[in-house]
């Protein structure tokens, strides 16, 4: 009989140790993907007065720069770096971001929808950016598009 239950148990905590493995995966993948120093939302957009690193920054670090996203420094799509400190807004296309001006800033147009042949950005397989945060940059843009604040 003894030898029945060392066998019964030599079966069983293999199981358990799988199950606790598997039960640890889930929940390792459960954290959360926001790195830190990544806005995860829960800073309201202002409709006046944004600062770049409170406000703006978090936007194109989260939706534009991290998690594969095409403007990382070592990515540059249309040349454009938006991970930088502070980004760099020379791209092959110009200048991106003219300053107290959304209306002529093509990083807002394109947020807005395709513009002169280039596509929306995000690119249309990303969701595209949510209106408040699109508001939030054409308002910062308007506002002379600080990044030392």
């Amino acid at each position: 009989m003894q030898n029945s239950n060392s066998t019964l148990d030599g079966m069983v905590k293999p199981v358990i140790s799988s199950v606790l493995i598997i039960l640890l995966g889930i929940l390792w993948g459960c954290q959360s993907k926001t790195p830190a120093g990544i806005d995860d939302g829960s800073v309201a957009l202002p409709d006046s007065n944004l600062s770049f690193s409170r406000h703006i920054r978090p936007i194109f670090l989260q939706d534009c720069a991290s998690f594969g996203g095409c403007h990382q420094s070592h990515v540059r799509a249309g040349d454009l770096d938006l991970e930088s400190d502070p980004p760099d807004f020379n791209s092959h296309s110009g200048l991106v971001v003219i300053p107290f001006s959304k209306e002529q800033s093509l990083l807002y147009q394109l947020l807005l929808g395709s513009f002169n042949g280039i596509p929306r950005m995000p690119p249309p397989d990303r969701p595209p950016l949510a209106a408040e945060k699109i508001r939030a940059i054409g308002t910062w843009i308007d506002e002379g598009a600080n990044t030392s604040n």
